[in-house]
């Protein structure tokens, strides 16, 4: 019921943000760090609109995004044929995000040079696992809600804008589910992931106003 809950939200906002004067749709790359051995690389798809606050140079935006974020790590897998193997799992997480930023630009002749900070509610639709032939001691998933704050900049110039933010995080998200023994036999013991990490990422994109 929550997750249909906020996925209505999500929508009545982007319906909402589609009636407005000048959609940013937006698009580009993320770096995460979800809690694993390895960072990942993922993509995100938005929309965005932003509203002038008084007379000022401040403005207050509204947006939704599509987002993914990934990791990887290292473990042992057992299989029938092969026997005791030591592969790769990575792991992509897809959310939907409906956040809100304030920020301050400042226009130079068809410039408009903007710095925003802000916050925004994580829902993940799902995690999809891609991992070795065999079993695995355990395993790992992650928390359905977090919230994050963000710090960003972006330029536009005419119709196109330009724009790099960084997420943190609040709440603990991963949950390991594993026993965290170590095999003995083996020289090379995988880095284990820390229970509870929370997330965090950047991510560099493009965007264009109708």
């Amino acid at each position: 019921m929550k997750i249909r809950n906020l996925t209505l939200m999500i929508s009545l906002l982007m319906v909402w943000a589609s009636s407005a004067l000048a959609l940013h749709v937006t698009a580009g790359g993320i770096e995460s760090d979800i809690g694993l051995e390895e960072k990942g690389h993922g993509f995100y798809v938005g929309a965005q609109d932003s509203w002038p606050l008084g007379e000022g140079l401040f403005d207050i935006t509204l947006a939704g995004e599509y987002l993914q974020k990934s990791g990887s790590m290292h473990r042992y897998y057992s299989d029938p044929h092969t026997g005791l193997t030591f592969g790769e799992a990575n792991v992509t997480l897809h959310c939907l995000q409906p956040a809100a930023f304030v920020g301050v630009g400042i226009p130079v002749a068809n410039w408009k040079p903007r710095l925003y900070t802000g916050a925004s509610v994580v829902l993940k639709l799902s995690d999809s696992w891609d991992e070795p032939e065999g079993s695995t001691d355990g395993d790992y998933s992650y928390e359905n809600l977090d919230f994050q704050v963000h710090v960003g900049f972006s330029l536009e110039v005419s119709r196109f804008m330009l724009d790099a933010r960084y997420s943190s995080g609040l709440m603990e998200q991963l949950i390991d589910r594993t026993s965290q023994l170590a095999n003995p036999g083996k020289a090379e013991v995988p880095e284990l992931p820390e229970n509870g990490s929370k997330i965090s990422s950047l991510q560099i994109g493009v965007g264009y106003s109708f």
